[in-house]
Parts: structure tokens; sequence; C-alpha cells
């Protein structure tokens, strides 16, 4: 005897199923086994946002990433020509609702436009937001301060003060000195006191400067310097501290230059050499083997062909000997040579 199906109740047993069904899965949202709505299937979405640059070799990006409910992770992706850099990977969380995404880089070439991208992923897909240009900001390079005329003689008109990591005052002692700005296709007289960028090279072989620099509390330091040709550095984030960089080339050397040095009896003028003396200030001079961190001392270094000298007369200083990676602190009276590795 075959059974008959009363009207409406196989709709009946339709609804019905549909209402467990979706009891069944609001209860396995609950239990965090199931999704709660179709976005958390979705791939994220990403909008790069205007960069900000802070001073001319770092910026800080910043984009809008929308995880759309499920665990999502960004990065940001820049350069000059291609892509060929990029901030480290980041979460951005699994919210159903943007959030604002940021990075700090740094190591960018000053007065460059870069090109700059937001990336974000999870399980579902990938996103990329618009490409947004942005260009590095060219810094600030103090003018030398002219030479005293019969016009302007005696009317004792300063410089501005030394700019951390930007500009440095020197105030020419004695004799003749010279200076080479970055940029520049020769060198200049110096004379009394100017203001010279940060990256210039002073020939000091016949005269003596007073070299003063700014301190991050903005206080300023000095030293005085002779006898020497030198670069002027103040790296960022060193705290002030300023390096003297030994330039001019190392002549007369042969193949055979340490050897060589060992035999020769002969006197000659070493072809690269620096006097200095400070107080209580933050400097340290390299040459071509090693690099001496002073304090309040008074120190000599000369780039032979065997090695690069270092002796104090006064205080003491901290010798980095670049051949062996090590550092010996020198003390008055005593020299240290760092030889050359060939």
């Amino acid at each position: 005897m075959r059974a008959t199906v009363q009207p409406g109740y196989a709709a009946r047993i339709d609804r019905s199923r549909r209402q467990f069904a979706g009891l069944l899965t609001s209860a396995l949202v609950c239990l965090g086994l199931a999704a709660p709505s179709a976005m958390a299937n979705q791939p994220p979405t990403a909008q790069t946002g205007a960069a900000t640059v802070s001073d001319p070799a770092s910026a800080t990006l910043a984009g809008v990433v929308d995880p759309n409910g499920s665990n999502t992770w960004y990065s940001f992706v820049y350069g000059v020509d291609r892509y060929d850099a990029h901030t480290p990977l980041a979460r951005a969380g699994d919210g159903a609702d943007p959030v604002a995404v940021s990075a700090a880089i740094a190591g960018l070439t000053p007065g460059t436009t870069y090109h700059v991208r937001l990336v974000a992923f999870n399980r579902h897909g990938f996103a990329r937001g618009d490409d947004v240009p942005f260009t590095t900001v060219v810094p600030v390079v103090p003018a030398i301060a002219p030479a005293p005329t019969s016009s302007t003689a005696g009317s004792s008109v300063p410089p501005p003060p030394p700019v951390l990591g930007q500009s440095v005052n020197a105030d020419v002692r004695s004799g003749t000195v010279t200076v080479k700005v970055p940029g520049a296709a020769g060198y200049v007289a110096l004379t009394d006191l100017t203001s010279l960028p940060v990256g210039s090279i002073l020939d000091t072989r016949e005269g003596s400067i007073t070299l003063n620099t700014a301190l991050p509390d903005g206080k300023t330091q000095s030293a005085i310097f002779h006898g020497g040709l030198f670069e002027v550095r103040q790296p960022q984030g060193a705290a002030g501290l300023t390096e003297l960089v030994l330039r001019g080339a190392l002549t007369g050397c042969s193949s055979a230059g340490a050897r060589a040095s060992a035999v020769s009896k002969k006197k000659r003028k070493p072809p690269r050499r620096l006097w200095g003396a400070d107080s209580k200030g933050k400097f340290r001079t390299r040459g071509g083997n090693s690099v001496a961190t002073v304090r309040g001392t008074a120190w000599y270094v000369e780039d032979r062909c065997d090695g690069t000298l270092t002796r104090v007369s006064k205080g003491s200083v901290s010798v980095y000997d670049r051949g062996r990676h090590r550092t010996v602190v020198v003390r008055a009276g005593h020299s240290y040579l760092a030889r050359s590795i060939r």
C-alpha cells in the first residue's frame, strides 16, 4: 500500500530544515567554527596614503587596510624606478572595519622622487593600493660666509650657529686654510669664522682651525685641528659625534707597502696626517686602517704604507683596528699602529 503525502506537509518539512540549518550556523559562529558573514570569505582591501617626509633621508608611509573579517598582513613596497625595497610584514588584525597602518623608512636619497604601494593579504586573497609618489627634501646647505671686504671689515657679523648633522663652523687660527664644499669644483680660501655644510673638505696642511659643531641638546663643542686634509662628517643618530676622515692620495707605497716602509730609512712628509686637540668633546678621526675616538685628548693620526698610526700626547684614545677587528685603548705617551692588510 503506497503512502500519501498530505497537502502542505512537504513545504513544512523544507521550512523546518532551513530553520535548523540557520540555528546550526549561529551555534557554529558562537563557537568560532564558522564565518560570521560572507565578508569573512573575502580578500582584504588596501589603500595607499600620502607619505610624510620628516627629513632628507627618511619618511613615514601610511595607508588603510580593511581585513574584511580575516587575519590579514600588510607591507609597503617602495623604490625609485621599481619596488626594490619593502617594510617588514605587519599584522592588520581580523576585524571588519578599516585599519590605519604606517611604517617608518630611512636611508633615502635627498631630493629624490620615490614610489610606494601598500599591499595586504589574507587566506582569501591579495590586495594592493594605488602607486603614490613622494619626494624627499633637499637638505639646507648653509652658504659660506663671504670674506670681509673694505666695506664689511669691522662689522663682525657672526655666522649662524652650527646645525646638528647639517653644518659646522670653522674659525681660522693661523696660516692658510682652504675648503671645498660638497658639489664645488675646487677649493677656496677660508677666512675668519665661517659656516660650512657637513661633507666639506678642509685643507689645514698649511694652517690651523678651531672646529665648532652642534650637540643634540642645543649646545656646541669645539676642537683644534691642523696639519692635514680631512672631510668633516656628523652621522645621523650619533648624538653629535663629529668624524674627521683623512683625505688625499696615499703615495709612495709599492705593492709590498709594509715591507718597503719598514726597510726605508728616509724621512719624508707623511702623505696623510692630522693633529687634533679637544676638551671633553665627541670627536673621532678615521684613517685607512683604524678609527680613533677621543674625548678630552691631544692626539695625532697618520696613514702610512704599513698602516694607520695613532699617537696620544694627552688623555686616552680608543682605537678600533679595522683589520684585526679589535679595540685598543692608547694612553698618553703611547702609540698604536693598525697594520694594513694586503
